[in-house]
């Protein structure tokens, strides 16, 4: 599982970029290869979900914390224009603590949201919590590559938190 120390750490950053790899070396798809079901088994633990600007705003109104700081796998797309995830809660905290995030008011965190309105919100869980949701690129994301590969992981209706 995705943990709070894998995000400060930069174990998460490196587990995307083999994921990446292997997305790159690959056409069509990984649903019946090993490799395919390792992958998927490893990202089923953030249960990553496509979620509507409500249920964003839902998530971060019920946060006990809430942080602005840079998407963790910006490092590996740094020409994209997506710059910002909203941690919530304990990753929020730990990445307050490393100074890798901003704190931030629930109105702030729904304004970063609300950018580029036409790429889905993802939220995802870090040590077995909904505690990070971004703007996904689908041509840059890993859930999105995962999906296109065959691995079917983003739920895409349904409670999150």
């Amino acid at each position: 599982m995705g943990t709070i120390y894998d995000y400060i750490g930069g174990k998460i950053l490196e587990d995307i970029s083999k994921a990446l790899h292997v997305f790159r070396k690959n056409e069509g798809s990984l649903a019946d290869a090993d490799i395919g079901k390792r992958m998927l088994s490893n990202i089923a633990e953030f249960e990553p979900a496509v979620i509507n600007i409500y249920e964003a705003a839902n998530a971060v109104r019920n946060a006990r914390t809430v942080a602005i700081g840079e998407r963790v796998c910006r490092t590996l797309h740094p020409g994209s224009i997506f710059t910002e995830s909203v941690f919530l809660d304990e990753l929020a905290d730990a990445m307050l603590q490393k100074g890798f995030a901003e704190k931030c008011s629930a109105e702030e965190a729904e304004s970063v949201l609300r950018k580029y309105p036409n790429h889905p919100l993802i939220i995802s869980k870090v040590s077995g919590k909904h505690q990070e949701i971004c703007r996904s690129h689908p041509p840059e994301c890993v859930y999105w590559l995962a999906e296109k590969h065959g691995l079917k992981c983003l739920k895409r209706k349904g409670k999150c938190r």
